[in-house]
């Protein structure tokens, strides 16, 4: 009988990154916070147009990966507040 012996990665939990950015999509304001990324959001988007993105990140001990792609959450959060509505963070 033979011994087998297998090593697995450490489990990662994933890091959500929030990033409002302009139409240029140039970054105004980035970070894991997500009532920081609202407040950031709701005061640029007075000034200009604005959009969030949500991005997902798997990191090791030296490097971060994205997992899967940006996605824009823009209409979930102005639908959101158009319609009065608490967000929970």
């Amino acid at each position: 009988m033979t011994n087998i012996y297998t090593i697995h990665p450490p489990k990662n939990n994933l890091i959500l990154l929030y990033e409002v950015v302009d139409k240029q999509g140039r970054g105004l304001w980035g970070g894991e916070n997500t009532e920081q990324a609202i407040t950031w959001f709701k005061r640029s988007s007075l000034e200009q147009s604005v959009r969030i993105m949500v991005s997902a990140w798997d990191s090791d001990e030296e490097d971060a990966h994205l997992v899967g792609q940006t996605i824009d959450i823009t209409p979930i959060i102005v639908q959101t507040l158009n319609k009065g509505k608490e967000i929970s963070l």
